[in-house]
């Protein structure tokens, strides 16, 4: 028949939409054992060849006279072979379903010729689509994109000897990496639950492959079925960010933990010593986990994390692009560990992120190649340049940046230089000439006039960031504060303003010594202190005056020592400016769930400023540029406006300091 696979699936999912999972998943799993040499594989007695034959005929001419009736009667035959198919049993016999719809099922599934059938194809794909909540916790990484475990599989680049997933779902890792094994591998796994159990089991026969899933279902940190076990490869893609993994109160001693146990809140550090105990000398693991295990600062976490990379152990870190995973938004990496005594201790830092092309849904072949290639020269030690995209980083690099594993730290960054922000100062010129004759404001023409002949300042000076201001946090208050009392300023408004407005969207119910402590003056100037991008991060916003509000907890106040260091008005351009965008991406941590700065990072912040007058100048035309809105709805001048602050900034504070004109304070 000349069936494709696309219109199976809409058939399958038509006739199953009403139905539950488990007959579905019943029917594949007897249609997939009663194709020829396929149950005796599995059946140890005499009559396994006759058994399997007989399996679909059972189903399809329906001797009980209720089809669900003759699929458990299917199935009790099976069971004996296979156990945890009792399950299914018992999940059948809670089932009503219109015999017309299962018979037409029994039918599309019977009249495909067995040698075009793929029951694991359907079984996955109708997984995946079903979406469900149980399909996601007990099936999780048939979410992962097919793509990706290719990747992950290509990366382990298994060629003989033994592979073990701690945490396998369905199995697709091991079954990936099975494949792309050059000889036939010995497969280990363990099963956590009984659900996934079931469908791990399924989805192996389905695939034809046994794989040894130990004595019980239990789970792996706390009852490792394979605890003597010493594997060549070790591929997983654990729970993240699991807490109460274990109980603190009871003693805990095994000695997976050769680094210290990992926080009870917390178990990325747990698999990940888990894995390197399972390890044999000159083995490979390949582990997705979470962004937030290359930065975090829990010390517990760190100090594992911190030997790990001192016993060179780790030989690739690839952050991947957000978005690729369907039951996660977590940003995800990549962990690449070598138990090898031959380590160099150099870390190759992948962020494919910026891969071209660019990396949207999945992985291509493309993709898959070109990150192929690169792990294989890194492990032949021949890689020697650093891109926009990846780099290598030596043991003593990663230890001055705190055994941190962030990329960014490590690869290069691409931005423009002197030349290349030089030749916009045409556009400057030409964006003057348009609001010259664009009728706009007569009070705002001469601030922007004067910028055409303008010269830049040739004496810059520099002091770091807690020099030049005191650093306070915001008002931290319950949700039922919120709505009432004094306006406050709020994170959104920090973003998107230069500005402080004259009204606030927000209000706050605070004592009248939180209303001092926590209030607003001339000058002062405010940044929020985490953002969901690196982009959003730490952005400014200044008071041009005082106002009767307070800030809130997730913004710092930067209140001026001294009013005669910095112009506030040049201070709102100047933290607009490139050349602090950059100093904020240079002292964080952009691989991690959101990105956020300390004092501790703000402290590393220079921030450059020229004479007083030119400061004044800069400031005061920005101002009134900001505050043109407010006077006029023309969007046409509203966006010419907008392109000549940019280029204000860019060509009299960014260009200037990028030379590097700094003065002598004392002189």
């Amino acid at each position: 028949m000349g069936f494709t696979y696309d219109t199976i699936q809409r058939k399958i999912e038509q006739l199953c939409e009403y139905m539950d999972d488990s007959i579905l998943v019943s029917l594949l799993l007897l249609r997939q054992l009663s194709q020829d040499g396929s149950f005796p594989l599995y059946q140890v007695n005499s009559d396994a060849e006759k058994t399997g034959y007989h399996l679909w005929k059972i189903v399809l001419t329906n001797p009980e006279g209720d089809y669900i009736l003759s699929i458990k009667r299917a199935l009790t035959i099976v069971e004996r072979s296979f156990p945890f198919v009792h399950k299914l049993i018992v999940q059948l016999e809670r089932q009503t379903v219109e015999d017309s719809d299962l018979r037409q099922l029994i039918y599309l599934l019977s009249d495909i010729p067995a040698n075009d059938l793929s029951s694991a194809a359907i079984f996955e794909k109708h997984m995946q689509r079903k979406g469900s909540a149980y399909c996601i916790t007990s099936f999780g990484d048939l979410y992962t994109p097919q793509g990706i475990t290719q990747c992950l599989a290509g990366f382990l680049n298994p060629e003989q000897g033994t592979v073990y997933d701690p945490c396998p779902g369905s199995g697709a890792l091991l079954l990936a990496a099975q494949r792309c094994g050059k000889q036939r591998l010995k497969l280990y796994g363990q099963a956590t639950d009984e659900d996934s159990y079931l469908l791990w089991q399924i989805n192996l026969i389905l695939h034809g492959t046994y794989v040894d899933l130990g004595k019980t279902v239990a789970p792996t940190l706390l009852d490792d079925q394979h605890r003597d076990r010493k594997f060549d490869y070790i591929i997983a893609n654990p729970p993240f960010n699991r807490a109460n993994w274990f109980n603190s109160n009871r003693p805990f001693p095994d000695g997976r933990w050769r680094w210290g146990i990992p926080p009870e809140s917390n178990a990325n550090y747990a698999w990940l010593q888990h894995i390197l105990s399972h390890l044999q000398p000159n083995g490979r693991a390949v582990v997705i986990m979470p962004n937030g295990t290359l930065t975090t600062q829990i010390h517990r976490e760190a100090d594992i994390r911190r030997a790990i990379i001192q016993n060179k152990l780790i030989e690739t870190i690839i952050a991947l692009p957000p978005g690729l995973f369907y039951s996660t938004k977590i940003p995800c990496c990549v962990w690449i560990l070598a138990n090898s005594d031959n380590k160099s201790g150099e870390i190759l830092f992948v962020d494919a992120a910026h891969m071209k092309p660019e990396i949207k849904k999945d992985f291509t072949r493309v993709h898959i190649m070109k990150l192929m290639e690169l792990v294989s020269k890194h492990r032949q030690r021949k890689l020697h340049t650093c891109t926009e995209w990846y780099g290598v980083a030596t043991l003593e690099k990663i230890e001055q940046n705190g055994f941190i594993l962030s990329p960014n730290l490590y690869t290069a960054v691409l931005r423009p230089g002197v030349t290349e922000i030089q030749k916009e100062h045409g556009k400057l010129l030409d964006v003057i000439d348009k609001l010259s004759v664009s009728h706009i404001d007569g009070t705002l023409l001469p601030y922007i006039v004067q910028w055409k002949n303008a010269k830049t300042a040739k004496c810059w000076q520099k002091a770091t960031l807690f020099e030049i201001y005191d650093v306070f946090g915001g008002v931290t208050k319950n949700k039922s504060s919120f709505g009432k009392g004094v306006p406050a300023l709020d994170v959104k408004t920090v973003i998107s303003s230069a500005y402080i407005p004259d009204s606030f969207s927000s209000n706050v119910d605070v004592k009248e010594d939180e209303k001092r402590k926590y209030g607003i003056k001339y000058g002062d100037v405010f940044l929020n202190r985490t953002s969901e991008t690196i982009k959003e991060l730490a952005c400014c916003c200044v008071a041009p005056g005082d106002r009767d509000a307070v800030f809130g907890g997730f913004i710092k106040r930067l209140r001026p020592k001294d009013r005669q260091t910095i112009d506030p008005l040049y201070a709102a351009g100047y933290f607009r400016s490139e050349i602090y965008r950059w100093e904020v991406e240079d002292v964080s941590m952009v691989y991690t769930t959101y990105a956020s700065i300390d004092n501790r990072k703000l402290s590393k912040i220079t921030v450059y400023y020229p004479d007083m007058e030119t400061q004044k100048k800069i400031g005061s035309t920005l101002f009134e540029v900001y505050q043109f809105p407010k006077r006029c709805s023309d969007k046409s001048q509203g966006k010419l406006l907008q392109e000549f602050g940019r280029l204000l900034i860019q060509q009299y504070i960014t260009y200037p300091i990028l030379q590097e004109p700094l003065c002598d304070p004392c002189n």
